[in-house]
């Protein structure tokens, strides 16, 4: 069987991959980084912030690399622990296994990912298609979110 891939060329990967590694060179904080296997692949996450803090996943916007997105929200990362998935079957370190976005598949993948790291109910950040991910999440798992305010924003 044929692997497939969401690259067009190992150059184009190996170049996104490496200005994945330049943007998080560039964020003042350190990142620990860990892989969760998931019932649709292996998804590598960056997590940053005090172990106590509360609980927000941030997710990447579409085709978006995952350094990017978190630099926007930098004013949290003192006071809450952040999780942020790269998106499976986007680009970053995840497998590149595309999942449906008109079903239940990613509230389950935010699922996988929450039980990994023992949080029973977490705020959600995502721009762009990491908003479209939360919705799925607010629709099939709506008992996985919980609101409450950061920074003047209100999230799920």
């Amino acid at each position: 069987m044929k692997k497939t891939t969401i690259y067009k060329t190992a150059i184009g990967k190996k170049r996104i991959l490496d200005s994945y590694e330049d943007y998080l060179k560039t964020l003042p904080v350190d990142f620990d980084r860990c892989y969760v296997q998931t019932r649709f692949g292996t998804t590598h996450t960056l997590i940053t912030g005090p172990t106590d803090g509360k609980p927000v996943f941030i997710f990447q916007g579409g085709n978006c690399i995952n350094p990017m997105t978190l630099s926007w929200f930098a004013d949290i990362w003192k006071s809450y622990r952040i999780y942020a998935p790269d998106t499976i079957g986007h680009p970053g370190y995840s497998d590149e296994t595309r999942i449906s976005a008109s079903d239940n598949s990613f509230a389950l993948w935010i699922s996988d990912l929450m039980e990994e790291f023992k949080i029973q109910k977490s705020a959600f950040i995502g721009p762009s298609y990491g908003a479209g991910i939360i919705l799925r999440l607010a629709t099939f798992l709506p008992e996985k979110s919980s609101l409450f305010n950061i920074s003047g924003m209100r999230v799920l």
